[in-house]
């Protein structure tokens, strides 16, 4: 079993950083996160928890101003249990079960990648968890009340614990919100043929229960799925795939350089991913895929990035283990602790919220040109073009991982 090399130094620092986050937040003027109230998505999800609960549509009309409900129809039925809970209730047992839900989608990282479950790690877990606010796609999360979370855990449970579910976990998140279903692509690299198409026969009677439960869950599937307009505005800085920059920054409206631009990443991501498979790191294979998954959709919103939170973490592992492997003592391996985190820090500068830093949040990049608007997906593309061209987040996979 692997050893995390500086703990001491590596906790203090991620506790330092969560503290100086909460209290930039707490502090930011505007509103935030960690405002009491009940999230603008997490309403919607609600009032359409409602609708389904006395036989309503979701489809025929907005929730909030010109905001319909835009997920299928069996997120609908399974929302329906949010239409019992009170405003309080909804929003602590929501907020709370997303951040137990980042919590132990970290804690798994670091099983899979090696390290158990050791007392250090479900500290380090709650750290990070806590430091993950400064972020933008887990403060976005929180902000709207959005589903985020919950998917990448789902997902997740089929790759990162010692008996991974068989595709179960894909097949109701693309249930729920349908990108997830992009992660199969993993499976298949992986040559787990049985958990692919369980996945498909999940997410299969997911669709089954829709058209039972939703009255016009037939308009979703022939008319509201094709119509990306319904998510958001192209326009919008906060709107983060290769589709939404082609149009925000260069006037292409989808066409042939979109097409080119998305065979590209798919490309990379393919051999990314195979890659990693052969390195036995599903760590790796699951986050840049849904990654490349946030790029290559037709609409992203920047809080659809949570994928990077656990690439985050592969990546300060990463480096922890290869420079404590190498410095020798105490001294170097507090050393060791401490330069993985601020490697995860640097790397993470794209992705950081405006409530916590301005200085790097994509709403201020955006105003510095095309490079700056740019930041925030190129990084993305970064890190899947530098894992497949270079193998610069490489691990040597250990014998027990093999095995």
């Amino acid at each position: 079993m692997k050893k995390t090399w500086g703990v001491t130094s590596l906790a203090l620092a991620l506790a330092a950083f969560a503290a100086w986050a909460v209290f930039q937040i707490l502090h930011f003027d505007g509103r935030h996160a960690l405002t009491w109230r009940v999230p603008l998505d997490l309403y919607i999800y609600a009032a359409a928890g409602t609708d389904v609960a006395s036989g309503g549509q979701l489809y025929d009309a907005a929730y909030v101003g010109k905001l319909p409900f835009t997920y299928p129809p069996f997120a609908g039925t399974i929302f329906m249990a949010l239409s019992y809970l009170s405003e309080n209730w909804l929003v602590i047992l929501w907020q709370a079960g997303t951040t137990l839900a980042l919590f132990t989608v970290f804690l798994l990282v670091f099983r899979e990648r090696g390290y158990g479950y050791r007392a250090s790690n479900w500290l380090l877990s709650l750290l990070l968890t806590a430091a993950a606010l400064a972020l933008a796609p887990f403060h976005g999360t929180l902000f709207f009340g959005q589903i985020n979370i919950f998917l990448m855990l789902l997902v997740a449970l089929d790759f990162l614990p010692k008996r991974r579910l068989p595709g179960i976990g894909i097949g109701l998140a693309a249930g729920l919100k349908l990108t997830p279903a992009f992660l199969g692509l993993v499976l298949l690299f992986q040559r787990r043929w049985w958990a692919a198409g369980i996945s498909v026969v999940t997410f299969a009677l997911t669709v089954g229960i829709g058209f039972i439960t939703i009255p016009d869950a037939q308009d979703f599937w022939e008319r509201a799925i094709f119509d990306s307009s319904r998510v958001g505005d192209h326009t919008n800085p906060g709107a983060q795939s290769i589709r939404s920059i082609l149009e925000r920054e260069f006037n292409i409206e989808g066409g042939l350089w979109w097409i080119l631009a998305i065979v590209v990443v798919f490309a990379l991501t393919c051999i990314a991913v195979s890659l990693a498979c052969k390195r036995h790191n599903g760590t790796i294979a699951m986050a840049l895929t849904g990654i490349s998954s946030c790029l290559i959709s037709p609409f992203s919103w920047y809080h659809h990035w949570v994928w990077v939170l656990p690439l985050l973490l592969a990546l300060m592992l990463t480096v922890n283990q290869w420079l404590g492997q190498r410095l020798p003592g105490i001294l170097g391996a507090q050393v060791a602790g401490l330069v993985s985190f601020v490697v995860m820090i640097i790397f993470a500068l794209p992705f950081v919220a405006k409530q916590a830093w301005e200085g790097t949040a994509y709403q201020h990049l955006d105003d510095f040109g095309t490079l700056g608007a740019l930041a925030f997906t190129g990084t993305g593309i970064i890190f899947i073009a530098g894992y497949a061209l270079t193998g610069l987040l490489r691990t040597r996979p250990s014998e027990k991982a093999i095995a």
